[in-house]
């Protein structure tokens, strides 16, 4: 790659130590997290069919944590109807 490289931008020169805590704060991932606080009707919901945290009254979640399952596909969709799902319920 050397050809196409005109300079460093980052991390620029680091010791050892320095260059751990680089690798550790820039790190991250792209996973689509989901799945944290699922929907349904059994003792491990946390969350009800109208979005609401069991247990905590005027607590409602609306994100991909309320997915029961882990989406085969992309989760942009499915949140997107989660979102619109409870714009309804808060309009209705």
């Amino acid at each position: 790659m050397k050809p196409f490289v005109k300079r460093e931008i980052m991390p620029g020169a680091l010791d050892d130590i320095a260059m751990i805590n680089f690798a550790k704060n820039a790190a991250g991932t792209y996973f689509h997290e989901s799945c944290t606080c699922k929907m349904g009707l059994d003792e491990m919901s946390v969350v009800d069919g109208r979005l609401s945290v069991r247990g905590v009254e005027g607590l409602s979640i609306a994100d991909a944590s309320v997915m029961p399952r882990v989406s085969t596909g992309n989760t942009m969709a499915s949140t997107v109807i989660i979102g619109e799902r409870m714009a309804d319920i808060l309009l209705g």
